[in-house]
């Protein structure tokens, strides 16, 4: 066999550099020079025979090819690959957790009050699957299963804090708190949760309530551990603050 590029992939990528590609072909394993555009890769891996993995360099926008040596031949990938001015999206910046906010309906199902759960200190919302072994005869050994069922949770830290004129609990945490020793429908909270910044992750749905005050030492702050766990399904809705 000789020395031969088939194929790139992914076939686009950044003017800045630092993009991950592969590329396909024969005798791969033979390369010692790669070229992206006229400019030689920082970096490249051969993987076997048939694929090698190239680090791009920074390029001009537009097509570009992949020139590949072997200290006697070179072969060239024409005008296969792309250069892509990056977008606006290209830099990511972090969101934080505190970006979420729990509501609870102080009102009715039907006329609901939606009031805030302030002083929230920690946040978590998985959910978690049922899953249930389907291993066949053809699976050729391998284990197999089917997720059957989603069960959704809240856990939650909440700082225990008063109103400085009134004296007051917070209202959404004192209508959370009031439901945790009862039982049937005085049980269940309603709850919506979302992203305040506007984003599209948001929910609602009802829940039962784990209230656990953690006490402490002289000096410590009064703080509960709090669990909401979903009775039934739980919704995507609307944001609310989008």
């Amino acid at each position: 066999m000789a020395l031969t590029i088939t194929g790139v992939y992914p076939a686009t990528g950044s003017t800045l550099g630092g993009d991950t590609i592969t590329v396909s072909g024969t005798d791969l394993n033979t390369v010692t020079t790669v070229t992206v555009g006229g400019t030689a890769a920082p970096d490249f891996e051969i993987l076997n025979a048939k694929f090698l993995r190239i680090l791009t360099p920074p390029g001009t926008a537009g097509t570009a090819n992949i020139v590949l040596g072997d200290g006697s031949t070179t072969v060239t990938l024409t005008a296969q690959y792309t250069y892509a001015a990056p977008t606006s999206d290209a830099v990511l910046t972090s969101t934080l957790a505190r970006k979420f906010r729990i509501d609870v309906n102080t009102g009715t199902a039907g006329s609901p009050i939606w009031t805030q759960v302030r002083a929230i200190t920690t946040m978590a919302t998985p959910i978690s699957p049922t899953m249930q072994d389907d291993s066949d005869y053809d699976s050729d050994g391998w284990g197999s299963q089917a997720k059957t069922m989603l069960a959704w949770s809240i856990t939650a830290t909440l700082s225990r804090k008063v109103g400085a004129t009134s004296g007051n609990y917070d209202p959404g945490q004192e209508k959370i708190r009031s439901a945790h020793d009862q039982f049937g429908p005085d049980g269940l909270v309603q709850l919506r949760w979302y992203d305040r910044t506007g984003g599209p992750e948001a929910y609602t749905g009802f829940a039962h309530v784990g209230w656990e005050p953690q006490g402490g030492d002289a000096p410590a702050l009064d703080t509960v551990n709090l669990t909401l766990t979903g009775q039934g399904k739980r919704t995507t809705i609307a944001n609310p603050a989008a």
